[in-house]
């Protein structure tokens, strides 16, 4: 049931896997890295247009990164054709030639596995998920990871065994992998110990990788699943004790190894159980890596599925279209993406077995880490020399929050996931390329001076940064005329109506987020709950609330003060009537957002 795979193959991955980015490369990178500094302040601090010229560099960037994507599909499609056109005429080549042919590694196979995992999600949601991956040709085994097996989470078991009635099954997990491999290295470290052994982290992790592999190996066995075979089973689903959705995550991957070995298959797909894929989601991700072996990872584009059900999610849609596709592709042209997109990542199976046990038992600040599961898979990546790509032209379908409260939560657990692989691995630096460095230093430091400045202004009427509104207006107009001419997600008229309103209802409450992520980066609280009724019915208490999104009110009254403030001296208000239009203001800031976050929930 489980054949012995070219050797080839196995030596592919020793030498990937003992791959390290050489000295002389992260010295250069280091020296790129100070560099990026001096440039980030010219183009800021020295320039009258400051905003407008980041757009434009960020739009240069993107369309280097659409240039090196086509490149990597071309590279693909180029040696197809020539392994292709090499067997057209087997009479025509001697001997040596085919031996030395037949030597060589076999070219990457556009097929992939694909892991979609989830926790009390809606059905009907969930149902629409697991369909969509039948139109996907890409696709030869789909293993769908349920976090949890209490009756409320039959619900997901059912759904997919409505969905793949044949050649489907379910298994029950003993005990989540997870705790086996905490519990299997934690031994393995003890024993090294005991006999005053030296302790190698990377043994450690490695011996324990092995055993879930073979305890994995020996559970599809005993429930005799055929994989592989004529009538086999081709989806799987698996479930175990509810933990988070990195406990799912682990569990699934484990498998999807011993399955896509099964299979011959060298690609996963991950997604989660509320994300449509399209029918080309799938391979135009996958093809971006095929033909680079040092390319370990790529995620897609996104664009939201519920973007009609309510304003706040039209909303988010327009932000997906203006601000995300752009955001993403500034390192990502040099092949160092610092985040894979939960929903819609593929990854070259030979880079996962050495950084799995690392990026689960991941510690931050003293705690172990379970929600930024994304942001860390491609942070290992990046330190082991692999390059992470974005297919910014290929798009996944995946779902938003509804209300005010439930996005800004969602926008802190990103920030905070951001904030501790960004400051908190800064050796990720060296092994890349100082693009990384470069878009980092943007994306922290801006939102942080801004939040800064505002607050300054508010208690000292001090400017420490000058806003120019021809500058924030100018950067407007050049990128909603970029993407209107070439986001892959095309706007109808209705949609391009709120792509104004969506610049404000993202960049307001930006500098706050931020500033509360980066203050409380050691919670470890999901935020959002699941979409199953159960779970939205649930309410939170007051103080959870407050902790959560009392930031934003805070942050409210405050902008309306500020605003009372410049308005009042531009009209050459008296100073006591100016305080008392503040402290009004600033009330009703707060009231206003108290009312559609806390007061709602």
């Amino acid at each position: 049931m489980f054949p012995e795979k070219q050797a080839t193959r196995d030596a592919d991955h020793q030498v990937r896997n003992g791959h390290r980015v050489p000295a002389i490369r992260q010295f250069l990178n280091v020296i790129g890295c100070a560099l990026a500094i001096p440039l980030y302040y010219l183009t800021t601090a020295h320039s009258r247009y400051p905003v407008t010229l980041d757009i434009i560099i960020t739009i240069a960037f993107t369309e280097l990164n659409r240039y090196v994507i086509e490149g990597c599909r071309m590279a693909f499609f180029g040696q197809h054709q020539h392994q292709r056109d090499g067997r057209d005429t087997p009479d025509e080549i001697d001997e040596k030639a085919a031996i030395y042919s037949e030597s060589q590694p076999e070219p990457p196979r556009l097929e992939c596995l694909a892991a979609v995992v989830g926790w009390r999600e809606d059905p009907s949601l969930y149902a629409r998920a697991l369909e969509s991956y039948k139109s996907s040709s890409a696709c030869v085994f789909l293993l769908a990871g349920i976090d949890g097996d209490d009756a409320e989470d039959q619900d997901m078991a059912r759904v997919f065994k409505k969905i793949y009635p044949e050649q489907s099954a379910v298994i029950q997990i003993p005990e989540p992998f997870g705790e086996v491999a905490e519990r299997v290295r934690a031994n393995v470290i003890a024993q090294n110990r005991h006999h005053d052994h030296p302790v190698d982290d990377q043994e450690a992790d490695a011996i324990t990788m092995k055993y879930c592999i073979e305890l994995a190996k020996g559970i599809l066995v005993e429930h005799n699943l055929r994989i592989g075979a004529p009538g086999g089973v081709r989806h799987l689903c698996l479930k175990q004790r509810h933990m988070h959705k990195k406990g799912i995550m682990f569990t699934a991957y484990v498998f999807s190894l011993v399955i896509a070995d099964i299979l011959g298959v060298e690609f996963l797909w991950s997604s989660d159980s509320d994300t449509i894929v399209f029918p080309d989601s799938l391979e135009r991700t996958i093809n971006t890596i095929a033909a680079d072996p040092g390319a370990g990872g790529a995620s897609s584009g996104l664009v939201v599925h519920n973007s009609q059900e309510t304003t706040i999610t039209k909303l988010a849609s327009a932000v997906y279209w203006g601000e995300l596709y752009l955001t993403r592709s500034t390192p990502a042209c040099t092949g160092t993406s610092d985040c894979q997109s939960g929903p819609s990542t593929a990854f070259r199976l030979a880079a996962l077995p050495e950084i799995l046990i690392p990026w689960y038992l991941q510690k931050a600040l003293g705690k172990r880490m379970i929600v930024n599961e994304d942001r860390h898979l491609t942070t290992n990546l990046l330190l082991r020399g692999w390059k992470v790509m974005f297919a910014s032209d290929v798009l996944t379908a995946t779902d938003t929050p509804t209300t005010m409260a439930r996005w800004l939560k969602q926008q802190v657990r990103w920030a905070r996931a951001t904030h501790i692989e960004s400051l908190l691995h800064p050796r990720v630096y060296a092994t890349s390329h100082p693009l990384l460095f470069y878009g980092m230093a943007k994306r922290e430091f801006g939102p942080a001076i801004g939040a800064i400045a505002i607050i300054w202004y508010f208690f000292t009427s001090q400017q420490l940064v000058v806003f120019s509104m021809s500058d924030l207006l100018l950067r407007v107009v050049i990128g909603s005329c970029y993407n209107i001419v070439r986001n892959p997600d095309r706007l109808t008229g209705e949609g391009l109506l709120w792509v104004v309103p969506s610049i404000l209802f993202y960049y307001i409450p930006l500098p706050a987020v931020h500033l509360w992520s980066m203050m409380t980066m050691g919670a470890d609280g999901w935020g959002t709950s699941m979409r199953a009724s159960g779970e939205r019915a649930r309410r939170e208490s007051l103080k959870k609330a407050w902790f959560e999104t009392g930031f934003f009110v805070v942050w409210m009254g405050i902008l309306s003060g500020v605003l009372a403030k410049i308005l009042g001296l531009y009209f050459g208000i008296v100073w006591h009537e100016r305080m008392a239009a503040i402290i009004v203001s600033s009330l009703l800031g707060s009231f206003g957002a108290w009312s559609i976050t806390i007061g709602a929930s």
